[in-house]
């Protein structure tokens, strides 16, 4: 017994329009992921990163700091620079030291910082004990990278799934609706062109409900073996509909043999 699968304006098109909502969904998610992390990152060192500026600071102090009971104490240096410009204070930690006296030879030293002047970031005042050319954040890099790659296709998963997927498929049951109530008829048309790609293309030449001939292309993708069917059978049932037609096509889908008990 041979099995027949609609192809057209009748076939089900829930499988193609989950095959670009769920890539849209996962999509969508990680350009908030991504986006999310480069924005954190760009809050501090990847401001350090372009908008850094060297200048010396000076070690004016220290403090202990409990590492466990193996290390015990060990005792952090902590720089500060002044902004002779509008008196802003720039300080954080430096080197620790594993006695109280070692770190308190170091204070008075000047050291070389980056900041970031006039800053209006989070961390009002950001700094970082260490030259421009040393400061690097790979992984600010890498996150633009996959924000990008991920914001890219969604627009093409977009269209394809709301124009392609819902407005085509909208389209296509009221073409189902009215030809069932008899408001459209059956017309032939004449299969004159098959591109075959990652989708198919079938091009049909047809007589409008006006009867002037026309020669679309046809708005429903095939597969390759549905559009090489179309391409043999040559004539093929179509419902025209306004400026637009329907294909409305069955092809074998399989062969059942029956077995003999």
């Amino acid at each position: 017994m041979i099995k027949y699968r609609d192809i057209g304006v009748k076939k089900d098109i829930s499988l193609r329009m989950a095959f670009f909502g769920i890539p849209l969904l996962v999509l969508l998610f990680l350009c908030v992921v991504f986006w999310g992390f480069y924005l954190v990152d760009d809050s501090k060192d990847g401001l350090l990163i372009k908008y850094g500026v060297e200048v010396e600071a000076e070690i004016y102090d220290y403090f202990p700091s409990w590492h466990g009971e193996e290390t015990g104490y060990r005792y952090e240096t902590k720089y500060r620079y002044i902004s002779p410009d509008d008196g802003s204070v720039y300080s954080g930690n430096y080197l620790e030291y594993g006695s109280e006296s070692d770190a308190a030879k170091h204070i008075g030293d000047n050291i070389i910082i980056t900041i970031v002047p006039n800053s209006i970031a989070p961390d009002k005042y950001i700094s970082l004990p260490k030259r421009h050319a040393d400061i690097s954040n790979p992984k600010h890099e890498l996150h633009l990278a996959l924000a990008v790659s991920c914001t890219v296709p969604i627009p093409i998963l977009i269209y394809l799934l709301c124009y392609r997927g819902f407005y085509r498929n909208e389209l296509d049951k009221k073409i189902i609706i009215e030809f069932e109530k008899g408001d459209l008829p059956i017309g032939q048309g004449e299969v004159t062109k098959v591109i075959m790609w990652l989708v198919c293309y079938v091009k049909v030449k047809y007589q409008d409900d006006k009867g002037a001939i026309q020669e679309k292309w046809a708005r429903s993708w095939f597969t390759i073996k549905e559009a090489k069917f179309l391409g043999q059978k040559k004539f093929i049932r179509i419902v025209p509909y306004k400026n637009t037609y329907g294909i409305l096509e069955e092809m074998p889908a399989q062969k059942t043999i029956k077995k003999s008990v």
